[in-house]
């Protein structure tokens, strides 16, 4: 399922287009993004049914792809994101 989310970077919300989705992470498309070294950034998923915010890291970037791995997240977090990925 694909769908376009937030992550926020210094406060400031950039769309992304979430490409996979699990419980424990994402791989992301930037869009317009500005490059940035900040490590670890908010997300807000929102499917039009339901919103998650999580904390992710970033594993991997290649080109406008990215690999974002979820930080911290408790046990109704990753119940959210299941019904995301679903």
């Amino acid at each position: 399922m694909r769908f376009y989310f937030n992550k926020y970077i210094d406060g400031i919300p950039h769309v992304c287009e979430a490409l996979e989705l699990s419980q424990s992470g994402l791989v992301a498309r930037r869009i317009g993004e500005p490059e940035s070294l900040v490590g670890v950034v908010a997300l807000e998923l929102d499917d039009g049914a339901e919103r998650v915010w999580v904390c992710a890291e970033r594993v991997h970037r290649e080109g406008e792809l990215e690999v974002l791995r979820f930080v911290a997240t408790s046990s109704a977090d990753r119940a959210r994101l299941s019904r995301l990925s679903a």
